[in-house]
């Protein structure tokens, strides 16, 4: 199994946190905030038209599993927020995946589910531990 990190923060906070727990090695890929601004300004420097590329684009989900290189992926993203669910919805048209809502604490946990269901998660976990179930 290969992971990726589509992250909507900047590189440095996103490597922060994921040296800081020595999570950093576990990662095929690390997309963060500062790609899709990369991203942006190319695409406005070849066509001179301002295209967003940050979640709830697809972009950074398409990327990271792009950069992990593995023939016909079956894929799944995990998000905490509801742009989280749309950008992996929206990266369906070019890749299997499945879009995983995490309602993470106890708090508005009620709200977030709602949420997730409403904008079409496929799966929705409470734990990270629930997604070993998925995985086999």
């Amino acid at each position: 199994m290969s992971l990726g990190i589509a992250s909507g923060r900047l590189r440095f906070e996103a490597e922060l946190a994921l040296k800081r727990f020595h999570l950093l090695p576990y990662f095929n890929s690390v997309v963060t905030l500062d790609e899709c601004e990369g991203e942006e300004k190319r695409i406005f420097r070849s066509t001179g038209k301002k295209c967003p590329c940050s979640k709830p684009h697809p972009y950074s989900i398409l990327r990271a599993v792009q950069e992990i290189n593995i023939p016909n992926p079956r894929c799944g993203y995990v998000g905490d927020v509801v742009d989280d669910i749309w950008a992996a919805r929206a990266a369906k048209k070019e890749l299997e995946i499945t879009a995983i809502g995490f309602l993470g604490t106890p708090t508005n946990r009620k709200v977030m589910k709602k949420a997730f269901i409403r904008v079409g998660a496929d799966l929705i976990i409470q734990t990270p531990e629930e997604l070993l179930l998925f995985a086999s």
